[in-house]
């Protein structure tokens, strides 16, 4: 069954929650945004075929996304170091193939990288999001879990000038009204 009827009131359940919430709670932004971010990741793997070392990547993170929501939706479950271990040894063996960033970037260029680019600001949104719950909420949670929203959007940042650099789409750097 694809429905239930028990959040036709406005309200819903953590895991092993037997209490209901109001949707509007900031867990439940965090979870949406969580699952918003997801989305754009599998959307640009769509674009990201031809790219294999991409689409890999793409499908890992969306995995481990899913795990990061559970966790904040009070599953019993570990969030690892290696998740951030992970992202960065990425970002390390990326940069060392694309051109050292001197200016900021006009988002853009192939699709895959405006793609990127937008998961970018949601993964940016998700952390803002993350951090905006209550203090007494928040400590609840593993502090890798804040860790890696962060080292996400980096990832991202990167992979999309990767995406970029293996379609030789040229990076353009702002203008400020020259």
């Amino acid at each position: 069954m694809y429905y239930t009827g028990q959040g036709d009131t406005g309200s819903s359940k953590l895991f092993n929650s037997s209490s209901r919430l109001a949707k509007s709670e900031q867990i439940f932004v965090v979870l949406g945004t969580l699952d918003e971010l997801n989305s754009y990741l599998g959307f640009a793997s769509t674009f990201s075929e031809q790219e294999t070392q991409i689409l890999v990547a793409l499908k890992r993170e969306q995995d481990n996304l899913f795990t990061l929501q559970a966790h904040f939706a009070k599953a019993q479950l570990t969030i690892s170091p290696d998740l951030i271990i992970n992202l960065e040894a990425d970002i390390n063996k990326w940069e060392k193939e694309i051109s050292p960033i001197n200016n900021f970037i006009v988002p853009g260029g192939s699709k895959l990288s405006a793609i990127l680019d937008i998961a970018r600001t949601i993964a940016r949104r998700a952390e803002r999001e993350a951090l905006s719950l209550n203090t007494e909420i928040r400590i609840s949670y593993n502090k890798l879990a804040f860790v890696y929203l962060n080292r996400l959007s980096s990832w991202l940042y990167v992979l999309a000038r990767l995406a970029n650099y293996k379609t030789e789409q040229p990076e353009i750097t702002p203008q400020y009204n020259k």
